[in-house]
């Protein structure tokens, strides 16, 4: 081996360390929102669940749900530099010529070789994007549901806490849809580019 290709070894591995830090980085970010997402929104409405004034219900449904919505942005761009880092992680492993731990005759490494989603429950695909769009679906339903019962309140409205309810879960259920679409076109333009092999 010359020093130049000694000197690239160096400089491959030196990004993969990198981009495994970022990897690691980036997974931190998205477990500690999971566990905070949820809990807040429990809280506030447990701690709302006694009927209150509807200005206390929309003021706090509204905060909470505009945080969510941003909290879940920066989840969803967070997700897209991790699959930028995995691909990245994949090319260098490729130029280090990492061997297969399973005797694949193809590349090896961690990502290389990262097993694809065969594991279904009730006939449903799981994966990080199927979770996410779970939470964010129920935080996002929560903070719909005090926002429409106190907006109904205010109006006087029947039944404001049921239909609020109501109103909640549809919300909810828009958005793990709308979540699973933006996944799904992600899938589908992956597919239709075909990747060129990076160069690192």
């Amino acid at each position: 081996m010359t020093s130049g290709d000694s000197n690239r070894t160096d400089l491959l591995r030196l990004d993969y360390d990198h981009t495994l830090d970022q990897l690691r980085m980036l997974t931190d970010v998205r477990f500690k929102l999971l566990a905070l997402v949820p809990t807040l929104n429990g809280v506030a409405i447990g701690l709302l669940g006694r009927p209150k004034s509807a200005a206390e219900l929309l003021g706090v449904g509204l905060l909470g749900l505009f945080a969510t919505l941003g909290i879940l942005f920066y989840e969803l761009r967070n997700t897209q530099l991790s699959d930028y880092a995995t691909q990245r992680a994949k090319a260098v492993e490729r130029e280090l010529g990492l061997a297969s731990a399973f005797g694949a005759a193809g590349p090896g490494g961690l990502f290389s070789e990262r097993p694809d989603r065969s594991v279904h429950v009730l006939g449903i695909e799981l994966g990080h994007d199927r979770g996410l769009s779970l939470v964010y679906g129920a935080a996002l339903a929560g903070w719909g549901y005090l926002v429409s019962w106190g907006a109904l309140r205010a109006l006087d409205v029947a039944r404001p806490r049921a239909i609020g309810g109501i109103i909640g879960v549809c919300v909810g259920l828009v958005v793990v849809a709308a979540l699973l679409r933006v996944t799904v076109r992600e899938d589908e333009r992956a597919a239709a580019t075909p990747r060129q092999p990076a160069r690192i």
